[in-house]
């Protein structure tokens, strides 16, 4: 597994703190500190233990990918557990892993960490919904500096570029399980309230 996952040139590479994307209904929101990999074909991410031991937790094909944009945890409506307070501050470049502090629970609030967040609008395979803009899930990440959110955004943006129809809108905020944080709208699927960045023309007449 280890020689597979490898096996391709990693683009960029760090610490974030990932969103659990809740794919199953009541389940709890959590953020935890995850190691992220930015490859041609995948952004993967994996365990934050030793390097040659650690589990891939997850990995989204870039094919798959709709959009890629700044996102809104906190705020009126938004999510109570979102990361807050920054460990930069303590003097913390990256997260200290002998203590367990990047867990954090809607019912129990650790503020730990300060909050750059972004978002990653995907389809779960190619096969899924290939004609449609509309992202299947949405992967709601938070990096530790403004610079480094801009960093990942524009890379994932760069490995996605040639593949799939690209959203034209996107939701600023979170799915709140009966409306949208930002617009308010009730209906999960509705059109974003935000204007998505305009990718190129190619992306989104794939025949062409």
């Amino acid at each position: 597994m280890m020689t597979e996952r490898r096996s391709d040139f990693v683009l960029k590479s760090g610490y974030m703190v990932k969103r659990s994307q809740n794919k199953k209904r009541f389940t709890p929101v959590n953020y935890k500190t995850r190691w992220f990999e930015l490859t041609r074909f995948y952004l993967s991410y994996y365990d934050i233990g030793n390097l040659e031991k650690r589990r891939e937790r997850g990995r989204i094909s870039v094919k798959g990918v709709r959009l890629v944009e700044p996102a809104l945890l906190h705020g009126e409506g938004g999510d109570a557990a979102a990361p807050d307070v920054s460990y930069q501050a303590a003097g913390h470049c990256t997260p200290p892993a002998h203590i367990n502090l990047f867990t954090i629970v809607v019912s129990f609030f650790v503020p730990t960490i300060q909050g750059y967040p972004f978002q990653v609008g995907y389809c779960e395979s190619d096969g899924i919904y290939p004609g449609t803009t509309l992202p299947q899930y949405t992967l709601y990440l938070v990096a530790d500096s403004e610079k480094e959110r801009t960093e990942w955004i524009s890379s994932i943006r760069k490995v996605c570029e040639e593949y799939s129809p690209k959203s034209f809108s996107y939701h600023l905020g979170l799915w709140l399980g009966r409306k949208w944080s930002c617009c308010r709208s009730l209906n999960r699927r509705a059109l974003g309230c935000q204007l998505a960045t305009i990718w190129p023309e190619y992306n989104n007449n794939p025949s062409k």
